[in-house]
């Protein structure tokens, strides 16, 4: 059966919580043991993704390497065009390796062809791949490389560890791009500059590969215009260079121009904690590093050491939100 990815993401989610999927694949559809999962395709225009039910042999239910094997076999080279599905990985393209860690992550290295791709070629092979393999035991994610390098956003950042969760708002617009939606938080100070009040944010991006973080930062800087009552925590005149997040840590890397503001809108303390507080809200940050010019930064007024990443800080924030 070959169903819409609009229609059946939720249920992939769904299943997924309520049940290790293979060896708890019942979860799904009916009550009894199961080796029938979705696989993933795209369609003759490799503008949308399209599932179909798929039964993993008998001989390869007992290892997941095997299983993971038979599964990209039949999402890459079986010939399903009577039923417009086709591969999501183009012909460009070959997968290198894939190996699964102690994390119970599969990494997927590909070869140079990957960087050939279109943004919406990416995101429909990563979505693919993904969407698929999630659904087995043993798989917590999915992390893509490059020749044994892992795959970025344009301004640098690591995309990091994928699930499901990183498409499940993954649309197909009017003019036939790809968009992501998801919601963020971002911490503004109040009138008295004495505390941070989150506010939540709706970042969308579409085929522009802009970071979540890129994202945050940038409207940090931009400060809370539609936001009555909320004032800014950094200087409007702050130079972004880059935010690249590895391995827990987002690096924020500004221009000297974050050292210089003559116009800083609150104290020290309150300014660094409304970004690390923001970026510390993504799942996958931990801990905030800045930089100066691509170095660590040394000192900042107030703060004689800010050399080390910091953690967030619920100590300056308040419950408050501006929905």
């Amino acid at each position: 059966m070959i169903r819409n990815i609009k229609k059946i993401i939720s249920l992939i989610l769904a299943c997924t919580l309520a049940a290790g999927l293979i060896g708890g694949l019942s979860a799904c559809g009916s009550s009894s043991a199961s080796s029938t999962i979705s696989v993933y395709y795209t369609n003759s225009s490799h503008d949308d993704i399209l599932a179909m039910d798929y039964a993993i042999s008998d001989t390869a239910m007992d290892d997941l390497y095997t299983m993971i094997t038979e599964l990209f076999d039949q999402m890459f080279n079986k010939d399903y065009t009577a039923d417009d599905l086709f591969s999501a990985k183009p012909d460009k393209v070959a997968i290198l390796s894939y190996s699964v860690g102690s994390d119970k992550v599969l990494t997927v290295d590909f070869d140079g062809g990957y960087l050939e791709m279109t943004n919406v070629e990416e995101i429909i092979l990563r979505a693919a791949i993904v969407l698929t393999v999630i659904q087995l035991n043993g798989i917590n994610g999915v992390r893509f490389t490059v020749e044994n390098e892992p795959i970025r956003y344009s301004d640098g950042t690591e995309i990091g560890t994928m699930t499901a969760d990183d498409f499940v708002n993954i649309l197909l617009t009017e003019t036939g791009m790809l968009r992501q939606e998801t919601d963020v938080l971002l911490y503004f100070a109040n009138e008295a500059g004495t505390y941070l009040v989150p506010v939540r944010s709706h970042f969308v991006t579409s085929n522009n590969n802009t970071s979540m973080e890129e994202y945050i930062v940038t409207q940090l800087i931009k400060g809370p215009a539609d936001y009555e009552g909320l004032y800014p925590t950094i200087s409007d005149s702050v130079e972004l260079i880059s935010v690249v997040s590895s391995d827990n840590t987002c690096y924020v890397n500004f221009s000297e121009s974050f050292l210089e503001q003559d116009n800083q809108p609150v104290s020290d303390e309150l300014m660094i904690f409304s970004i690390v507080n923001s970026l510390c809200r993504l799942s996958y940050i931990d801990y905030v590093q800045f930089l100066i010019d691509g170095d660590p930064a040394s000192r900042l007024h107030t703060i004689t050491d800010i050399s080390s990443p910091f953690s967030r800080d619920v100590s300056f924030e308040t419950p408050d939100y501006y929905e």
